[in-house]
């Protein structure tokens, strides 16, 4: 179900929340692509044992889906966004509201 908005609301402002909200979200995912590379080198080196390397992915599994619940809504009506694909595929309308994220390029042929 699509909730209807108020047409005075800045979309240019909503898009730019929104690119503020995507770039956190990228940086979470190369933390954690970090910790978990670590905790696998550092298991693997046996510098550190399974327990702890466990509790350490577990910890930071935890932490990412908290952050994904809370960051990852649109900026207007604070709606979950669903799937995050990392950049792969994001939304370019909220799924709650309906209101435009990323602005539709179109395609241009090269010069020939």
């Amino acid at each position: 179900m699509v909730r209807q908005f108020n047409k005075n609301i800045d979309e240019q402002k909503v898009a730019a929340e929104f690119a503020i909200r995507r770039a956190k979200i990228n940086r979470l995912a190369v933390i954690v692509g970090v910790i978990v590379g670590a905790a696998i080198i550092l298991l693997y080196q046996g510098l550190a044992s399974n327990a702890i390397t466990m509790i350490l992915l577990v910890v930071v599994f935890i932490s990412a889906a908290y952050v994904n619940m809370k960051v990852w809504r649109c900026p207007l009506c604070n709606g979950h966004l669903g799937k995050l694909y990392l950049g792969l595929k994001e939304p370019k309308y909220c799924p709650n509201c309906g209101i435009k994220f990323i602005e539709e390029r179109p395609m241009i042929a090269p010069d020939e």
